[in-house]
């Protein structure tokens, strides 16, 4: 009995540990389906000169390709058999993790003075969190003044504060990032309630809660690398500069 526990926690983990680690809560974003939206990602001017410090590219490259690996032989069938389930169900999903998140949205507003953010997150989160059926729907963005806004995080509270982002990272499964969004990452995973902040074990219903997350992000997170790496002639290049802008836009609002 006890081997067949510790097989299930590790199983759990290895799965848990790619889906919920695939995507960090710096892709989410104020959209219909609660991730970044390709208008979002690539709104900026990419033709711009974009000054990254990237004193580790070497690694973050090695990094990059095993992450296109992973994406391609892992990530992809993992989405695909998603996919399989009904629009309105996946909506559902992404609705109700989306709403979860309330913690990290309250306090990231909290931390930047943001009152009447704090606020609109807190009567949105009390409706869906009843009307809404915990979450799997959104009855409040159809109701004046409780329609949903842009995410916020613990990376672009730091930010607010004037905390320089530090050197460009491509961390394994997770993708693009920096030292400050890295650090805002185990700020974001230590407001919420749903994960152990600085451990992987977690307990079984917290690695399901972990994958049920990743994986509803997979289809949304694959479409979006796969227009950019289709399109790029230096997909690595390509992938840092829209991150970077994109994150310095969301600090700058």
């Amino acid at each position: 009995m006890r081997r067949t526990s510790l097989k299930l926690r590790f199983s759990l983990w290895l799965i848990c540990t790619f889906a919920l680690c695939l995507l960090p809560s710096q892709y989410v974003n104020g959209q219909d389906e609660g991730y970044l939206s390709e208008e979002a990602l690539f709104e900026e001017d990419l033709d711009a000169p974009t000054q990254v410090s990237d004193p580790l590219e070497g690694l973050n490259r090695v990094i990059f390709r095993f992450n296109d690996y992973a994406y391609r032989y892992v990530a992809r069938p993992v989405s695909s058999v998603y996919q399989l389930a009904p629009s309105s169900a996946r909506q559902g999903v992404s609705h109700f993790f989306d709403n979860l998140r309330f913690p990290v949205r309250l306090t990231s507003n909290l931390l930047q003075a943001r009152i009447s953010g704090a606020w609109l997150e807190t009567r949105r989160f009390a409706v869906n969190s009843t009307v809404g059926l915990f979450g799997v729907l959104d009855p409040a963005s159809g109701m004046e003044g409780l329609e949903k806004i842009d995410n916020e995080d613990v990376g672009q509270a730091l930010g607010s504060y004037g905390i320089g982002e530090g050197p460009y990272l491509v961390l394994p499964f997770m993708g693009p990032s920096n030292v400050r969004d890295l650090i805002g990452l185990l700020g974001d995973r230590s407001i919420s309630p749903w994960v152990e902040p600085f451990s992987i074990l977690d307990s079984e219903a917290r690695m399901i809660y972990g994958m049920g997350e990743g994986v509803s992000r997979l289809p949304v997170y694959l479409e979006l690398y796969d227009q950019m790496k289709g399109s790029a002639i230096d997909p690595y290049s390509s992938l840092k500069s829209a991150f970077m802008q994109y994150r310095r836009s969301a600090v700058k609002k």
